[in-house]
């Protein structure tokens, strides 16, 4: 079985950027068999919010590094903030050395309000990702705002068989 981890760098708990993570993740565990996946929330994990209510802290992770690092399929899932990823998202992986997560094949999802912002932040989520060491066998799944609803089974249906090829 895959362990498969999902990052998620939204500043709040449960949003669309949530589910469009675990819309990839279900695509993908219906044309393979995943262990259950290890969702960490970053808002959850540090009690950082941008929304009027505050953060409530989830139960605690006792090394969420390494949770991410013994990740076989790692799903790094943001909004677009001034036209790139999160700097909570930022802040988090920045933790990692170089070529650290090798071994992991990465998702990187994220939605925009725009198209300069879309292909931004998806390029620049990818960059990253390879340069902290993981296979980033498939484009991105960077979508707008209104495209949400059926992007992840759009998405799957182009690049899962890139995805499930590189994990082997």
């Amino acid at each position: 079985m895959t362990t498969v981890v999902t990052l998620v760098g939204n500043p709040r708990s449960g949003s669309r950027t949530r589910a469009l993570a675990d819309g990839v993740v279900a695509e993908l565990s219906a044309r393979a068999a995943f262990d259950e996946p290890h969702v960490l929330e970053l808002s959850e994990l540090v009690g950082v919010t941008f929304s009027a209510e505050p953060a409530v802290a989830a139960a605690p992770v006792a090394d969420p590094f390494a949770v991410v690092r013994s990740a076989r399929l790692l799903v790094v899932a943001t909004p677009t903030y001034k036209g790139t990823y999160t700097g909570l998202l930022k802040v988090f992986l920045d933790r990692f050395g170089h070529r650290e997560l090798a071994g992991a094949v990465a998702v990187p999802v994220a939605i925009a309000a725009s198209e300069a912002h879309r292909q931004s932040v998806g390029a620049t989520l990818t960059d990253l990702l390879v340069e902290l060491g993981a296979t980033v066998p498939a484009p991105p799944l960077a979508v707008l705002e209104p495209d949400v609803a059926d992007a992840a089974a759009m998405w799957a249906t182009a690049h899962a068989d890139a995805v499930l090829a590189a994990l082997k």
